[in-house]
């Protein structure tokens, strides 16, 4: 084993196995079909034949793909219990026992090292302390967000109030200015907000809402993105609590090391 392969390594070559070669695939048939059927070469009936079977063919390139990308990505990145939670999370594989796992398309040799590389998940994950992270990290609301919130808020108040003015229409004026409102005064309470949102040291993590949380009482602390329809929001994790971080002036990945550089250091403080 050879352990020489970050996640973030790992990840990001499982996105173009996994995700841009099948949507790659579906994009070429729909779009080929599509100029066929322009130029008169097939009928229209036959794009959805052909559309039909692009999907098909992409998700037969994911089963087959996955299981060598498992293989590779389990047997080179040290720390698979991470990797392997990422993986689920970013949608390139699925949960153990789900339906769509067991369209994965394994040979016996497959099967065997799959089963080999399953003792390394019973290894707890390790990371290193980090030289550059101050001994405490506080994490306000972002400028550059609280600004974009309030050009916004001022925009819908100014539109509507253009709207009101030319009496065309009242309901969509008045929509527009109580949406802004309320925006606004969202912008207001975050932006005389003095007190950081999330405090990080070798001690534990502190909430602006929740208190403080020392590492030996925390568990499953992560960083992680969800999808409700369109919108994904990136949360903060650990416990029973979960704080967006969207608005706030650090991002996934930094927030994410310095959850494993504080509790390493907590740990070396604290031997068992």
């Amino acid at each position: 084993m050879k352990n020489n392969v970050t996640v973030k390594q790992a990840l990001k070559r499982g996105r173009n196995q996994l995700v841009f070669l099948p949507i790659g695939i579906i994009i070429v048939f729909i779009a080929g079909s599509i100029y066929l059927s322009k130029i008169k070469i097939i009928d229209n009936w036959v794009v959805y034949v052909v559309s039909i079977l692009g999907f098909l063919l992409g998700w037969l390139a994911w089963s087959y793909l996955v299981v060598e990308w498992k293989i590779w990505a389990y047997d080179n990145v040290r720390n698979v219990n991470e990797l392997k939670r990422k993986a689920i999370e970013q949608n390139l594989i699925w949960k153990d026992g789900s339906w769509f796992e067991r369209t994965e398309i394994k040979s016996y040799e497959q099967k065997q090292k799959l089963k080999q590389l399953e003792k390394k998940f019973l290894e707890k994950d390790v990371y290193k302390d980090d030289l550059s992270v101050p001994k405490e990290t506080l994490v306000f609301y972002s400028k550059s967000n609280l600004a974009f919130e309030l050009a916004i808020s001022l925009f819908l108040i100014a539109s509507g109030g253009y709207l009101y003015y030319i009496d065309k229409p009242i309901w969509l004026a008045l929509i527009m200015i109580a949406i802004g409102g309320y925006s606004l005064y969202s912008w207001y309470k975050k932006n005389n907000e003095k007190l950081p949102q999330i405090i990080l040291n070798d001690q534990g993590i502190t909430l602006k809402d929740s208190g403080f949380f020392s590492w030996e009482d925390i568990e499953n602390d992560r960083v992680y993105t969800k999808s409700r329809g369109k919108t994904t929001t990136t949360s903060l994790a650990f416990n029973y609590e979960e704080i967006e971080i969207d608005g706030l002036n650090i991002d996934a990945e930094d927030l994410e090391n310095l959850l494993h550089v504080y509790r390493v250091r907590f740990e070396r403080n604290h031997p068992i």
